[in-house]
């Protein structure tokens, strides 16, 4: 069981890698502009680690044959490469198989190749050690988070319960409280699902005029409406789960980015006053934020990287190359990222997947007939 799981995580990094390529081929390919569609594309990554996992490993696996491929002779361990099309959609592969001396063929994977190496060099106790510490690490992160959680919402409640509503807005089927907070100092941030509210401190209150706040609020409704803050804390606690894959940080945080640009262009075509927006968000940068202050997710990132390209989009025209392949059409949208969502989670670079996996559909052989390829 150790070995299944040490695999598992393993071909996790494999998998975030995987995701990220097919994805920026296809953003690439389609020239997809920034906005809700590039958000979900890079989306999709993160939804691959998850479903790799739940998959988990080819009944014909290494592992569980107990098969050791550094055991065997010269040529009996494969590697395959290819892009085509599955039953699903397109696929991009990178395939290790191993086929013993009877000429059975056995799947395998970089997570398998290296729980056999560490058994052999190191012993069986390594994966686990390993192992242990990588969950030690991930259960920390993840009681850290809720505790803190925890600590702020109390604390926020408090607060609120000695507060007067600013007002109140309506999202679909929830109602947002708006509130005015003398305990909080800095920027506007929401919180809460099912009763959502948006929090402006005193300090940012005052100095902001009524477009500038309203631009802001705006803007905070448009997280609220979009459901940012679930899909954020998704990421948040896959990111302590998988804490030890690299580039995922720097995923989730090109996400949070794109996100605040998303949010802005939503705000400003349902009201907010860009100029408006673009000038709160100078204002909101002098004020100091309150240092023990926990919140799950804030609209106004302080990177200020971010601040000049999202002022830049707000004030000037930073038009964007058009799309193309037909990317502009709604239809055409839709029906691509049915196959772009198909083709990262059967896409694999050295994962627990095999040559069943890929199998082309029987059109797309006739295809390959008729134009010769076979």
């Amino acid at each position: 069981m150790t070995a299944i799981f040490f695999n598992l995580l393993t071909n996790s990094i494999f998998s975030l890698f995987c995701g990220l390529v097919v994805v920026g081929f296809f953003i690439w390919l389609f020239r997809v502009p920034t906005g809700p569609w590039r958000l979900f594309l890079l989306s999709l990554p993160f939804v691959k680690i998850i479903y790799d996992c739940v998959r988990g490993i080819p009944a014909n696996s290494v592992l569980l044959a107990d098969l050791d491929p550094f055991s065997l002779p010269p040529k009996h361990q494969l590697l395959q490469v290819g892009a085509g099309f599955s039953e699903w959609g397109p696929t991009l592969n990178v395939i290790f198989s191993v086929r013993n001396t009877e000429g059975k063929e056995f799947a395998s994977s970089v997570g398998d190749y290296l729980t056999i190496w560490l058994n052999r060099e190191y012993g069986s106790e390594l994966p686990l050690i390993i192992l242990t510490g990588v969950v030690a690490v991930s259960l920390t992160l993840l009681c850290i988070r809720l505790w803190n959680a925890i600590k702020f919402e109390r604390k926020r409640k408090s607060d609120r319960s000695l507060e007067e509503q600013f007002r109140a807005e309506k999202v679909g089927f929830r109602e947002v409280d708006i509130y005015v907070s003398k305990l909080f100092s800095g920027t506007q941030f929401t919180g809460g699902i099912v009763k959502p509210y948006i929090c402006i401190p005193s300090d940012s209150f005052e100095k902001l005029n009524n477009d500038e706040l309203e631009a802001v609020l705006k803007h905070e409704l448009g997280h609220i409406r979009q459901f940012d803050l679930p899909a954020t804390m998704a990421i948040q606690i896959l990111g302590d789960l998988f804490w030890f894959v690299p580039g995922y940080r720097w995923l989730s945080r090109k996400i949070d980015r794109l996100r605040e640009v998303v949010t802005d262009q939503w705000a400003t075509v349902n009201g907010a006053k860009p100029e408006a927006l673009a000038s709160a968000l100078i204002t909101l940068k002098e004020i100091p934020e309150t240092s023990e202050k926990f919140i799950l997710y804030s609209a106004f990132f302080r990177e200020k990287s971010l601040l000049k390209m999202r002022v830049e989009r707000l004030i000037s025209d930073s038009a964007e190359r058009s799309p193309r392949f037909g990317w502009q059409y709604k239809w055409v949208r839709f029906g691509f990222s049915f196959w772009i969502a198909s083709a990262v989670m059967f896409a694999t670079i050295g994962g627990n997947h095999t040559m069943a996996d890929i199998k082309n559909p029987e059109w797309f052989n006739q295809l390959l007939s008729v134009l010769g390829f076979q």
